[in-house]
């Protein structure tokens, strides 16, 4: 009787480890949350980037529109402010700063804040000390510079998973952009 039911264990053992029918849907099983995973964080990157991206057309625009003119008011600024803003979109704008800065550098090349404008964020006082260092080789004497900064943290579907392996609660952008007046060595603001 033992040997009746050692051979049909060892038949059973031995097919059943000849069978590969299901190795398949175990494998599949077993590799799918790595799958997942690389799916979400390829999507999340993905979102990242093209935020990245945005942040970089919203700094530069700001500044290269405020550049075309000698001349704004308050008005008109609120109005590109807002509509520089709207390049974010899809994503959420809660969070968006922009700051427009129109900068005097003088001959001891001391950056000295002449008017400010901003979107989500409060505007510089004219006259005090520019919080931007301006690169040697974009000074210019007697011509004020643009500086535009945008900052903006974005929290995807998937940043509080990562932010046990990173150590990072989602995406931090700080963007800067310098240029000079097109049409004039000073921008006025009224």
């Amino acid at each position: 009787m033992k040997s009746l039911q050692y051979s049909f264990g060892s038949r059973l053992l031995r097919r059943f480890s000849e069978d590969r029918a299901g190795a398949s849907a175990i494998e599949f099983v077993l590799l799918l949350p790595f799958l997942f995973l690389l799916l979400a964080g390829t999507v999340d990157l993905g979102q990242g980037l093209a935020v990245q991206r945005k942040m970089n057309q919203i700094a530069s625009t700001s500044a290269e529109m405020v550049s075309m003119q000698s001349s704004w008011t308050r008005s008109d600024i609120s109005t590109v402010l807002s509509g520089v803003s709207s390049i974010l979109e899809p994503y959420d704008l809660t969070g968006l700063t922009v700051l427009i800065c129109v900068v005097e550098v003088d001959t001891k090349n001391k950056a000295t804040v002449v008017w400010s404008a901003a979107y989500g964020a409060t505007a510089l006082s004219a006259g005090q000390a520019s919080p931007f260092d301006i690169p040697d080789e974009l000074q210019e004497k007697d011509t004020q510079m643009i500086v535009t900064r945008v900052q903006y943290k974005l929290e995807t579907v998937f940043s509080a998973l990562f932010e046990s392996f990173t150590g990072v609660r989602g995406y931090e952008y700080d963007r800067h952009f310098f240029t000079r007046p097109r049409n004039s060595n000073t921008i006025s603001y009224s």
